[in-house]
């Protein structure tokens, strides 16, 4: 009887703990429905059999197809958790007070997470494709320079979406909803384990306004079929607007976020 007891004083330990971050339940309960419908588009494309409308523009090799997906979801995460994951770490620790007041200012040191964890997601996305490239005789034929052109300007504008994260991150503790939102829509409208023109059509337009379907898209074509600059020209042109958009809203959001923190002293709570 005393397991039994102490089980349950356990779980209801874990259930009013969690029930005080009601927005990370919220986006948890979200995202567990999302997943549902994803993997039901998933299937609707895999019974298009051997032809997969919808990838020849990318080759039409459907291991590629799905690779270069998986690669991409990589580098949108280390884009986005740029600044929260280093936050979040000095909320757990109960350092972020400190972090604020030290000379080197916090903005930067999560700059310098954030290019670790890029460096360390560029070599695994280098040595996966290698390896998979040779194992299953993938055809990838890489334009370099658009590659990394691409790649660049999705950190950047990525990143200006994961600091405004960070301002809401401030003041929820748990449950970004920019960075949940972001990352929602990248895997269920962008194109990652299938293509968009399954969707409906005001679902199309929906994902073609997203940068993240205009990145993968670029990514795919200069890394699968050799596409230059001026052929991903447009989903650099894309990107860099949302970058001039969200750029300043990330900087104003986190900036108040961290006002708001400091006035209700709860930088150091998590």
């Amino acid at each position: 009887m005393n397991v039994v007891r102490q089980f349950g004083v356990h779980v209801l330990q874990i259930y009013w703990e969690r029930r005080s971050y009601r927005t990370a339940i919220a986006l948890g309960t979200i995202t567990s429905l999302i997943s549902l419908v994803q993997f039901l588009l998933m299937g609707k494309f895999l019974q298009d059999g051997n032809t997969f409308n919808g990838i020849q523009g990318y080759g039409g090799n459907i291991i590629s197809f799905l690779m270069s997906g998986s690669v991409f979801t990589g580098f949108v995460a280390v884009s986005l958790g740029a600044f929260s994951n280093h936050l979040q770490i000095e909320q757990r620790t109960g350092t972020l007070e400190a972090a604020v007041v030290m000379p080197v200012p916090l903005t930067r040191v999560m700059l310098y997470s954030g290019a670790g964890g890029l460096i360390g997601t560029t070599v695994g996305s280098v040595v996966m494709f290698g390896l998979f490239g040779v194992v299953f005789d993938i055809p990838i034929s890489v334009n370099l320079l658009a590659t990394l052109a691409v790649l660049a300007l999705l950190v950047l504008t990525l990143g200006s979406f994961g600091l405004a994260g960070c301002g809401v991150l401030l003041i929820t503790k748990r449950g970004d909803p920019v960075r949940w939102g972001i990352t929602t829509l990248t895997t269920l409208l962008s194109g990652v384990m299938y293509p968009i023109s399954i969707l409906p059509g005001w679902l199309q337009a929906v994902a073609r306004a997203l940068p993240t379907t205009q990145a993968l898209d670029g990514i795919r074509k200069s890394l699968l079929t050799n596409a230059d600059l001026g052929q991903v020209a447009p989903a650099l042109g894309h990107m860099a607007i949302w970058t001039v958009v969200m750029l300043p809203l990330g900087l104003i959001m986190f900036t108040t976020g961290m006002s708001r923190a400091r006035r209700a002293g709860s930088l150091g709570e998590y």
